[in-house]
């Protein structure tokens, strides 16, 4: 089993079961409680100057590029023209974003296409996530002790934790990626116990990767080196490299695609 966890006594307990059951309201009661508080007031106030504004204006011309190319029509000032591929290539003001992956603002332009472009869908996804760290958090408290009350009180500070109410809150990247690196590691630890959450950890690191770009190499470093120090035997595990493939296809197919249309020029996002 590892260092850590639950042995394999403790799983053949007639109330592991139930355990699991108070779990997952635990779970449940913890989502509902950061749903409420990361979303409350979304729209109240105007997007911050530079990573708010800028994140959210290459996800309108993102969204701009879909419209235009249904044949809709929403006045202003354009990044994209019909046909166009902004949704691949993305532009800030109509020049190429070199930045980061665009993942986020993927989200954002699909609540931009739902309910309309205003700081509340420009806000909405990354809370939403960040709201998802919460019972994740739990989940992952629970991998690690053998009693419930750390995992509470794990989640109850980070339901509470200012810099992560405050910046999960923004139309930013910084709960998106919080929310795909714990999910790799609540996959990582659950792997141990059963090998197939091994494809999670490749998944969580693939959306880490499209997130924010080389950063999710680094998170992904600390679970590799967690492995090789805890459970070794996860790196003869199919379903680990079958998830770090199904992770990663659509990292290299993004970057490919950058590549070839940017060249040299790319290689400030690299």
């Amino acid at each position: 089993m590892g260092r850590w966890g639950w042995s394999g006594r403790e799983l053949s307990k007639p109330g592991f079961a139930a355990g699991w059951r108070v779990d997952g309201l635990w779970m449940l009661g913890f989502w509902l409680a950061a749903v409420v508080l990361f979303s409350v007031g979304l729209g109240e106030l105007p997007l911050r100057d530079w990573d708010e504004g800028i994140v959210a204006q290459v996800a309108r011309e993102i969204w701009r590029s879909w419209s235009v190319s249904v044949g809709e029509s929403h006045g202003g000032a354009s990044g994209a023209t019909p046909g166009s591929w902004t949704w691949l290539y993305p532009t800030l003001a109509g020049v190429p974003y070199l930045n980061k992956p665009t993942l986020v603002h993927w989200l954002m332009a699909q609540c931009f296409a739902i309910a309309g472009v205003n700081e509340w869908t420009a806000r909405f996804p990354g809370a939403m996530l960040s709201a998802l760290t919460v019972p994740m958090l739990y989940g992952i408290g629970r991998e690690l002790f053998p009693k419930r009350t750390p995992a509470i009180f794990s989640a109850l500070i980070l339901l509470t934790l200012l810099p992560v109410v405050r910046h999960g809150r923004l139309a930013m990247l910084d709960g998106a990626l919080l929310c795909f690196f714990l999910v790799m590691i609540l996959c990582l630890l659950r792997s141990r116990r059963d090998l197939r959450w091994g494809l999670g950890v490749g998944i969580g690191f693939g959306l880490m990767y499209l997130t924010k770009g080389v950063v999710g190499v680094l998170l992904g470093a600390i679970a590799f080196l967690f492995i090789v120090w805890d459970t070794p035997r996860l790196l003869t595990s199919s379903y680990l490299w079958i998830g770090m493939l199904l992770g990663s296809a659509p990292v290299v197919g993004w970057y490919w695609a950058q590549w070839l249309r940017y060249g040299a020029d790319f290689s400030v996002l690299i």
